[in-house]
């Protein structure tokens, strides 16, 4: 465990706003950016990933294909917008749907996945080249990206501002930027506890757009475009849905005998946990299904028309890497 600064600042006089397991995510007194402090090292952080620790398993990614299209359709028009075509890489690309959608609309893909049983995926299955190791000037040779992506990606990342000069080195002059993450460094404390969780220690920061500017700034990049979905109705939605699922748990629980080993009374409760409930059932796939159709209206379609201001959001960010 290491003690660090902010990021931008460089202070120390960070106050804790969020406290998740052991870990500490401290937010800056001047910039708004909260930073786990002390954190794990860099070797640490890695073998979450490789070894598949981290908060959501690599099955529960591939499982979810209906709403990683969903989503990389999305994201996608977005992306064809600024740019039509060319080599574009996925960092944390998960289990690909990203890229295979992107491949339909004639982009030419690379990822990078830590994971190996996601990169296999991608490799074996989409058929992406795919590689293990963090972004560095050797990462798939010589070629340059046309546009950049990663989604959810940029608060995993050990140091940001090292990451962004890497990712600008790999990409053509006039190129763009594209990355999905939230904003919680200028959210309204009131609504941290609308999340179920924080996902401590795979989460490393929470950034606010002035964060993101800045970062950009420093990295070689032109601050394009911002796009803004609230994630109230997701929150509340997930925070009923629990709710619902810990009652008809507890009622179950009430009629079973006093030894039993029945994990699914056991186990907080979330909407992953009542997806993941369904195993042995052969209504599974239409019911997370549901789910997750779902969840994308809440998020990319009602979450775009309501008020946003200090609320949480996910923010889809347009950059654009600076001629030389």
């Amino acid at each position: 465990m290491e003690e660090i600064r902010c990021i931008f600042c460089e202070k120390a006089d960070s106050q804790a706003v969020i406290e998740e397991n052991g870990y500490a995510g401290r937010q800056c007194s001047q910039c708004g950016l909260i930073y786990i402090s002390p954190r794990p090292t860099i070797d640490e952080i890695l073998k979450l990933y490789r070894e598949d620790n981290a908060y959501k398993p690599a099955e529960t990614h591939i499982e979810a294909e209906l709403f990683k299209r969903l989503h990389a359709m999305h994201n996608l028009k977005i992306v064809t917008s600024f740019v039509k075509g060319g080599a574009i890489l996925d960092i944390g690309a998960g289990a690909g749907y990203f890229l295979d959608e992107a491949r339909k609309r004639g982009f030419k893909p690379y990822a990078i996945e830590l994971n190996q049983i996601q990169a296999d995926f991608i490799q074996n299955t989409l058929k992406i080249p795919c590689e293990q190791s963090l972004l560095n000037s050797s990462s798939f040779g010589d070629t340059k990206f046309d546009v950049v992506y990663h989604c959810d990606v940029i608060s995993h990342f050990f140091d940001p501002i090292s990451t962004f000069k890497e990712i600008n080195e790999k990409m053509i002059d006039g190129s763009f930027l594209i990355f999905e993450t939230g904003n919680l460094g200028e959210v309204n404390h009131k609504y941290l506890k609308l999340f179920h969780r924080f996902s401590y220690p795979d989460h490393l920061f929470f950034f606010s757009t002035d964060n993101l500017r800045d970062l950009l700034e420093r990295t070689g990049f032109n601050f394009v475009k911002i796009y803004r979905y609230s994630l109230m109705p997701e929150l509340t939605g997930s925070r009923i849905l629990a709710t619902i699922w810990a009652r008809m748990s507890k009622s179950r629980k009430q009629g079973m005998p006093p030894d039993s080993n029945n994990t699914a009374v056991k186990k907080k409760s979330d909407v992953n946990f009542l997806i993941a409930s369904f195993n042995d059932s052969p209504i599974k796939k239409i019911i997370r299904n549901i789910f997750y159709y779902f969840g994308y209206l809440l998020r990319y379609k009602l979450g775009y028309i309501l008020p946003k201001i200090n609320q949480p959001q996910t923010v889809i960010v347009i950059a654009q890497k600076l001629k030389r």
